[in-house]
């Protein structure tokens, strides 16, 4: 049986894959080891401790990244003191050397939260408040509040403008989607859609594209104007469509025929369609340099994103993450019990390699690798980075004092110490 995580799913806007920035959240569920039945040497390699710098923070702190800004978002003072004051707390940090920038109240009622950098403005969205969805928008310089609007935030475009979801009206009304101007969050432009009918393509954190379903009509649209650029009719059928996803370069729609097409997104031009279902709960969605489908059939069926035609099917595997475009990481319980961890040829599914115990935390992609991490016997934690090239796991940091979840932002690595603090260590080689 294959696992896929699609994420939550809400009964309001935003769309079924938001992804507006690094979002804060918090870290130790996502971090639970998956430990390989490959076993390394029980010595640890010889690799150097780099220089690190120790950001203050508490036990229930969570932790994010907006361009060259780390985001603690805490309930109480810094250390391990608790502070008198129980407001909670968002303080920022400049990247790489961790100097403390300012900290002010934490303006919402939750600490894990989208957030973007546009400018001289840090965006952040506030899902929970009690009078509904908030975005806030607030001075990169001193953490001043800048403007405060209705809605959630759904990213970021290349020229700066803000999308948010919210409803027509004052009520729970019609979903709308709105560009706002991130400089002062004044309306640009707005379209009455629904988030399930409403797809993004992104480039290094901006929406570069959108994707609409409008009834049997697939249409891209310009993510900064809102204006159509392409369109194309969908065949007649008995179902409604449904829009699954979008990759780097195709659109994943299942055209209600039992079929599941997919169309070019330079232009909505159908490339090649195939045998779609019979599960009621059927996925479709990009992986790396395929295309993944989970239609209750036996195992995930992984295609070509030329043709369509079934690469492989992972019927044995856990799919974790493409590595590079060559590679994929996988987990599998051959007889249950301890997972092996491998990398696998994401053209073939052939295996590569097995990597040995090794906890994956946040998986993000770091140019040629993916950040993985070891707790030794002694306490100290080893940081490893894994190639596409299919060299295996290579050791580039060993940490001491930490105690809890580590995780990765491009070369950086934080990790929580004793007390609560993070460690942040930038990584070479």
């Amino acid at each position: 049986m294959t696992v896929i995580d699609l994420g939550e799913r809400r009964d309001v806007p935003p769309p079924v894959d938001p992804r507006p920035g690094r979002g804060v959240r918090r870290w130790a569920p996502a971090l639970v080891a998956l430990l390989c039945l490959l076993v390394p040497a029980a010595a640890a390699p010889r690799a150097a401790t780099p220089p690190g710098v120790v950001v203050p923070a508490r036990p229930d702190a969570d932790l994010a990244v907006a361009g060259d800004l780390l985001l603690v978002a805490d309930r109480a003072g810094p250390g391990a003191a608790p502070d008198p004051d129980p407001v909670r707390r968002l303080a920022a940090h400049q990247l790489p050397s961790g100097r403390p920038l300012w900290r002010i109240p934490l303006p919402g009622s939750v600490s894990t939260f989208p957030v973007v950098r546009v400018g001289d403005l840090l965006v952040l969205g506030m899902p929970e408040e009690p009078a509904g969805p908030q975005v806030v928008g607030l001075s990169v310089a001193d953490g001043a509040l800048r403007w405060r609007a209705a809605g959630h935030l759904d990213g970021a475009t290349p020229a700066g403008n803000l999308l948010l979801w919210g409803h027509a009206g004052a009520g729970p009304g019609q979903p709308v989607l709105r560009s706002v101007d991130a400089a002062d969050g004044a309306v640009r432009w707005t379209r009455r859609l629904s988030p399930t009918d409403v797809r993004r393509s992104t480039r290094d954190d901006r929406v570069t594209l959108l994707t609409v379903l409008a009834g049997r009509r697939l249409e891209l649209r310009d993510p900064d104007s809102g204006d159509l650029l392409h369109a194309a009719a969908l065949p007649a059928g008995v179902e409604p469509p449904e829009l699954l996803g979008v990759t780097h370069d195709l659109v994943l729609v299942s055209e209600g025929t039992g079929v599941l097409a997919a169309y070019d997104t330079a232009a909505p031009r159908r490339r090649w369609s195939v045998p779609w279902g019979p599960s009621a709960r059927a996925y479709a969605f990009g992986c790396g340099v395929v295309v993944c489908v989970e239609d209750g059939g036996a195992g995930l069926r992984l295609l070509d994103p030329a043709s369509g035609s079934v690469r492989w099917r992972a019927e044995d595997w856990h799919l974790l993450t493409p590595v590079g475009r060559r590679r994929m990481l996988a987990a599998g319980y051959p007889g249950g019990g301890v997972a092996e961890h491998v990398l696998l040829d994401a053209a073939t599914g052939r295996p590569v390699r097995g990597l040995g115990r090794w906890r994956a935390g946040q998986l993000t992609p770091v140019q040629d690798g993916v950040v993985l991490h070891r707790r030794q016997r002694d306490g100290r934690v080893l940081i490893a980075r894994l190639d596409d090239r299919g060299d295996g796991v290579r050791v580039v940091a060993v940490l001491r004092g930490v105690v809890g979840e580590c995780g990765s932002y491009g070369s950086l690595v934080a990790c929580r110490l004793e007390g609560g603090a993070f460690g942040l260590w930038e990584l070479s080689g």
